[in-house]
């Protein structure tokens, strides 16, 4: 029996998620985005220029993040100028106050006059590369190195441009407690909330890959805008923290291959890794592999944990949403043993983390 091949998405199931995305944006601290998207909607719903490109959606349009994919494609193109009048209703770009008719009129005209840059934006997953994440990851890390007591070697897939490759380069601040060097380049703050995880010092790492279908290098021209469209506008704060990530990038190219995740995992886990303790990473993307990468990625890790010793460890820690409605959770599984512990729950940004013990 053949599988079931998924339908199109139609235009009602389209806008069901694009009106999910505007309650959590209006929830979470992102008014202009909201805007931004309930006009994306109106226009969909007219049948403007937006709708011919994305209706029907070959896809899960909640899963695919098309809500934030539209959003990222008008934001990249008032950052390189493209956008025209849209750019004045931009947080950071004017100073005209919100006028939603003005702004529909604007989305049509620059949408229409940049269809085919629109159209391979929205091929594209969305990727913000968010380093507030790293403020979730670090804790999981040092809890790696705590059980082990071995440096870390670290496997990251979906790494998009290697910026939470380098979360030992940055600072945290949790409150009242500081963690890391203080001439670090960037410092990131996050509110923790339950008991106090014990990390006094970031653990050493020895070596640290990425891979990514579509790795994101920082030195190509609009790279670095690419990225930023994806970060809602009005959040002032995370696009300064991206903007220093993006520097340090540069400085310090991460290592980064173009590479599907689950071949890439079959190749690097081969073979145990002794004195070290190796951790694939990874942080919202799960959800855009396709499911044979997923189940052959799961069976690659599984298969290394029987190799794996006290001498070589293998560690798989997750920062994902495991369902569209619920917040992400940070998971964790050492092997030898491989038992898959939550042991957090983070907003989606890295702004809080709710730690639950390891």
């Amino acid at each position: 029996m053949s599988a079931a091949v998924q339908e199109p998405a139609g235009l009602d199931v389209i806008l069901r998620s694009i009106d999910l995305q505007i309650a959590w944006c209006r929830g979470n601290g992102a008014p202009f985005t909201a805007n931004i998207l309930e006009v994306i909607r109106d226009n969909l719903s007219a049948g403007g220029v937006l709708a011919p490109l994305v209706v029907p959606w070959n896809g899960n349009p909640l899963a695919d993040a098309l809500a934030l994919r539209v959003a990222g494609a008008l934001h990249l193109m008032v950052r390189t100028e493209r956008a025209g009048d849209l750019a004045a209703f931009y947080p950071g770009h004017g100073d005209a106050p919100w006028d939603g008719a003005a702004a529909a009129r604007a989305v049509e005209a620059a949408v229409r006059t940049n269809l085919d840059f629109v159209r391979d934006v929205l091929t594209r997953p969305p990727q913000t590369n968010e380093t507030g994440r790293s403020a979730v990851l670090m804790p999981g890390y040092a809890t790696i190195a705590k059980e082990t007591g071995l440096p870390l070697s670290i496997l990251e897939v979906g790494a998009s441009a290697g910026l939470n490759l380098m979360w030992d380069r940055y600072a945290y601040r949790y409150g009242d407690r500081f963690v890391g060097s203080p001439d670090a380049p960037l410092t990131i703050s996050a509110e923790w909330r339950g008991p106090w995880c014990g990390v006094e010092a970031l653990p050493r790492v020895v070596s640290r890959r990425g891979c990514d279908r579509s790795p994101f290098d920082l030195t190509a021209p609009d790279a670095a805008d690419r990225l930023i469209a994806y970060v809602w506008p009005e959040q002032t704060e995370r696009l300064a923290r991206l903007e220093a990530a993006i520097r340090l990038a540069q400085h310090e190219k991460p290592v980064l291959e173009k590479a599907d995740a689950a071949a890439w995992l079959e190749q690097n886990l081969a073979a145990p890794a002794l004195g070290v303790a190796t951790v694939v990473a990874h942080t919202i993307v799960w959800q855009y592999f396709t499911k044979e990468t997923r189940t052959r990625a799961r069976a690659a890790l599984d298969a290394a944990g029987t190799r794996a010793t006290a001498q070589a460890p293998l560690a798989w820690l997750s920062l994902e949403q495991y369902a569209p409605d619920q917040l992400p959770e940070l998971r964790l599984a050492v092997w030898p043993g491989g038992e898959i512990r939550t042991i957090a729950r983070a907003h989606p940004h890295g702004a809080w983390i709710e730690w639950l013990g390891a």
